[in-house]
């Protein structure tokens, strides 16, 4: 691994101040410089065996930091390095959990461990990590403090010019010159020298935070070293004089190289009242400043770089947006320290004037006033500190917080946005100030926002969106205006919520992708506003009638009340011609007659319940095959099987699940299959569902009738715990019988439950369409562009087809109404070509008619797919159609497999 020139510099620095007499005056140090894994587990079962209670025990350790795959930690020794495929060796490294053991096993009730390494080794390399790592529950316990330079998703930083690094450096320091004892009791504890180093890091480094864990029993602290100096001593007085004043430059986001005048004049008074000498001072100050003076070197730097960039090219490129940002992580800078340089140095390289319309109101008159002011520069004035960017950051914001169009309603917290409010709870510095811009109707400068924060993550459809919306406002195109209704949990813990933030964000893409071909069919090739897109190369690029589609975005977590109060919002506003939405059928089911007494049109890419199809509302439709359409496609796989009998497993009084059940047993008990269909005391899934009770009650009927093949259906909800007791039962059932489960299952969660394919052998899922067999390859290649992947999945698919439905309707209605789109839609004429999964058409009940390329009827198909091994850098498994035996065979590229070359 790359060597870290100041990890012995460290180990040698810590073992002068804790063996010193007068600091740390510990009785033995041992200093163990680049060990082999076995000379360092044996100089830690040295250190913590034998002790007694009373004994004060430290470990200190410089060096890489390194997670697995399960989110579990090690420290890296001299053999480690990693293989071809980015794996470190774990047999070199040191796990925590066995450092763990030796710390547990322990008599000493005075633990320390200090940790100055870098704890995203492995998300460096770009390693996905399946869980979060959890520090204190590795290595913590009772009577032991834990200090960490770095949180779990930080890198930690290297000094220059060969010193330490800087976590350690002001460990040692605050132990050094005592200026860790905080009251002065001529004590450091624990507490004091992490809240020193702590605070002189963020100084230097804001975006690093070291991290401290402290459990005792009985005690308040642990102390571990002496200060010379009492709180009576005139250096300790004027050194908390210096901390004073830097800590309220850090409170107020100040960076410079230098005290003013009037804090200048205040320590030169003191200086003289404590009768300290220059040197004395200016030690003290300089020991303090250093922080600062780095930190400015870092933005200066970061500035120098961003500016030369700039000049060669008015867009960056990914590759140095890459790099940029692996720059800001070592310069230790936050979003917000880059955004106010990179928005500074882009006003100065390619300076935008904003226009402020004409008014004789007050604010507008202010407004323009403040541009006057803002507008009229001193020739040679420059900003040369960041205090300064921050200053005209702060003008910028004030002056359209002052100016706003007298027309600009949006509104927030009301869970719908078109660019106002992120929905989708990003932390994304450029793409929060973009919505505060959109809130303001500023939308040129949102639109420089959305711009950024879409370079920076590639995969956030909602960012996308928005950026489309500021696009059409900011150049006063004209458009028409959709909305899409998802899902976003609020709690994004348990196993669904994250699987229901995944949904929402795939339904987001497949409108994305759509939208964003759309306005740019409405921008010619010399169109200024056409660099906002990263991405121009669409196929087949068109707009609707010569106007763009906005997107208004609604989110109802997941929570029925909410999801009809949102249906009503959007229902009174006239400019939203349909809704494409719900993903989850209980949703569906809770908001499609508040969209039908207003005539708003809703095309579902989700719900496949048959409620709808039994009890037709004329508003509705789906580009999703219902379960009477998926049931017939379910039952043959299992005559094919040979199964007779059936045990079904669903969520009581789920639309989606509940239906699907029914649906499939009728299809099953009749000809041609005449098959049975059982229900288990224990079926419920979701609803304190016991898995293990429920295997052990189908194993009793297994044996009852040793001849007889049973399979097992799973219809899951989407919401709750319902898919994760699912997979418990799947792993209970370890391949013993056949599984088929409902498309829900097929997601990114379900594979990152999986640590041995073994129980997976006998498990399909029916999906309604997979992109190794998608018809449309152009539609994939589209997404390639778009989010740098082809790995789309069918909820993509299915909302770009809703969408495309949608807005085909818009194009045939010269002048669209929310009556004549929906009159469109439910045309017998009406056929859409070339969508994602293939051709669509909907009939009387707005069920999607199953149509072969050719736009004659054909049964409707359900894909089955099945988990292989595929080892990637998200995951070690894939699903693939069941046509496909391995990865290999269905083309995929795998870090354990060769590509399939193309034909």
């Amino acid at each position: 691994m790359r060597p870290i020139s100041s990890a012995i510099l460290d180990v040698e620095a810590m073992r002068r101040v804790l063996e010193h007499p007068d600091m740390g005056a510990f009785d033995q140090v041992t200093v163990l410089p680049n060990p082999d894994k076995g000379s360092m587990e044996k100089a830690v079962d040295d250190l913590f065996a034998d002790r007694q209670k009373d004994d004060l025990v430290l470990l200190y350790f410089s060096g890489h930091g390194l997670k697995a795959q399960n989110a579990r930690f090690f420290l890296s020794t001299r053999d480690t390095g990693r293989d071809q495929n980015g794996d470190f060796r774990r047999a070199t490294a040191l796990a925590a959990s066995k450092l763990q053991e030796y710390i547990t096993d322990s008599r000493s009730q005075r633990q320390i461990i200090i940790l100055d390494c870098c704890f995203s080794g492995a998300l460096v390399q770009g390693m996905p990590i399946k869980g979060e790592l959890n520090i204190q529950e590795e290595l913590g316990g009772k009577g032991r403090a834990i200090l960490t330079s770095s949180s779990p998703i930080e890198y930690s930083f290297e000094s220059d010019n060969n010193d330490l690094s800087i976590y350690t450096k002001y460990l040692v320091e605050g132990i050094e010159t005592g200026a860790a004892d905080k009251d002065g009791d001529q004590l450091i504890s624990v507490n004091e020298l992490h809240e020193y180093a702590s605070e002189r890091v963020k100084e230097a480094a804001p975006a690093m935070t070291p991290k401290f864990y402290l459990s005792l029993e009985g005690e308040d602290t642990i102390y571990l070293a002496k200060s010379p100096l009492a709180a009576t001593n005139p250096i300790f007085i004027y050194r908390e004089k210096v901390r004073e004043i830097l800590d309220e430059w850090s409170k107020e986001n100040i960076c410079k190289e230098n005290f003013n005048r009037v804090e200048r004049n205040c320590l030169n008074e003191l200086r003289n009242e404590l009768d300290l000498s220059l040197n004395e001072a200016d030690i003290i100050e300089q020991e303090n400043l250093a922080p600062f003076r780095k930190r400015l070197q870092n933005l200066t730097e970061y500035k120098a770089t961003f500016r030369e960039l700039l000049a060669d090219s008015i867009s960056i490129t990914e590759g140095n947006r890459r790099r940029l940002k692996e720059l800001q992580s070592r310069y230790g800078l936050r979003d917000e320290d880059i955004q106010v340089i990179e928005e500074e140095v882009q006003n100065e390289v390619y300076p935008i004037t904003p226009t402020i319309p004409p008014s004789t109101s007050p604010s507008a008159k202010i407004a323009q006033i403040l541009h006057s002011i803002k507008t009229l520069k001193p020739k040679n004035f420059k900003l040369n500190l960041p205090v300064s960017i921050g200053i005209a950051s702060i003008a910028v914001v004030s002056l359209f917080a002052i100016y706003r169009p007298d027309n600009c309603s949006k509104q927030t917290g009301d869970f719908i946005s078109e660019g106002e409010e992120v929905l989708n709870y990003s932390q994304s510095f450029n793409k929060k100030k973009g919505a505060e811009y959109f809130a303001q109707c500023d939308y040129q400068k949102a639109l420089l926002r959305f711009k950024d924060a879409w370079q920076q993550d590639r995969l956030d459809p909602e960012t996308l969106i928005y950026l489309n919306n500021a696009l059409l406002e900011a150049n006063k195109m004209p458009y028409y205006t959709i909305a899409v209704a998802v899902s976003i949990p609020k709690n994004q813990n348990d196993f669904n919520d994250d699987d229901g933030d995944s949904r929402a964000n795939e339904m987001l893409r497949g409108v994305a992708q759509l939208q964003t071909k759309i306005n740019l069919g409405i921008l010619n090739d010399n169109d200024p506003f056409l660099k906002y897109f990263p991405d121009q190369d669409f196929i087949n690029k068109k707009a609707i009638n010569g106007k763009g589609l906005k997107v208004v975005i609604t989110n109802d977590e997941n929570d029925e009340l909410l999801a009809q109060k949102t249906a009503s919002s959007l229902s009174q506003r006239p400019e939203i011609l349909g809704v494409v939405g719900h993903y989850p059928s209980e949703m569906t089911v809770a908001t499609v007659d508040i969209y039908n007494q207003n005539n708003l049109v809703l095309i579902s890419p989700g719900s496949t319940t048959s409620e709808l199809t039994k009890y037709p509302r004329k508003n509705f439709l789906r580009t999703v095959f219902s379960s009477d359409q998926q049931s017939p496609a379910i039952a043959k796989f299992l005559q094919e099987k040979s199964i007779k009998k059936v045990v079904g497993f669903y969520s009581e009084g789920s639309p989606f699940s509940e239906s699907f059940f029914n649906s499939f047993k009728t299809i099953f008990t009749r000809p041609p299959f005449s098959g049975t269909v059982v229900k288990l005391d224990e079926f419920d899934l979701g609803n304190n569902f016991k898995a293990e009770e429920a295997i052990q009650e189908l194993r009793r009927q297994t044996e009852a009738k040793i001849t007889e093949t049973i399979g097992l259906v799973l219809f899951p909800k989407a919401i709750g715990n319902a898919q994760g007791d699912a997979i418990r039962l799947i792993k209970l059932n370890n391949s013993q019988n056949w599984v088929i489960g409902s498309w829900g299952l097929r997601s990114s969660r379900t594979l990152e439950q999986i640590d041995n394919l073994q129980p997976f052998q006998k498990f399909v899922i029916a999906v309604p369409w997979d992109s190794l067999t998608s018809p449309n390859k152009n539609f994939l290649k589209d997404a390639k562009i778009l989010w740098t992947t082809t790995s789309v999945n069918a909820i993509t698919a299915l909302s770009y087809d809703a969408t495309l439905a949608l807005t085909k309707a818009l194009e045939k209605a010269n002048t669209p109404t929310r009556i004549n789109i929906l009159e469109h839609l439910k045309s017998r004429e009406f056929l859409v070509t070339k969508g994602a999964t293939g051709t669509i058409q909907f009939d009387e009940n707005g069920d999607r008619k199953k149509l072969d390329e050719n736009g004659d009827p054909q049964d409707p198909s359900v894909e089955f797919v099945h988990i292989v091994e595929c080892r990637t850098l998200s995951s070690d498994f894939a699903f693939v159609p069941i046509k496909y035996p391995t990865a290999k065979d269905a083309g995929l590229s795998c870090l354990n497999s060769p590509k399939k070359p193309s034909p």
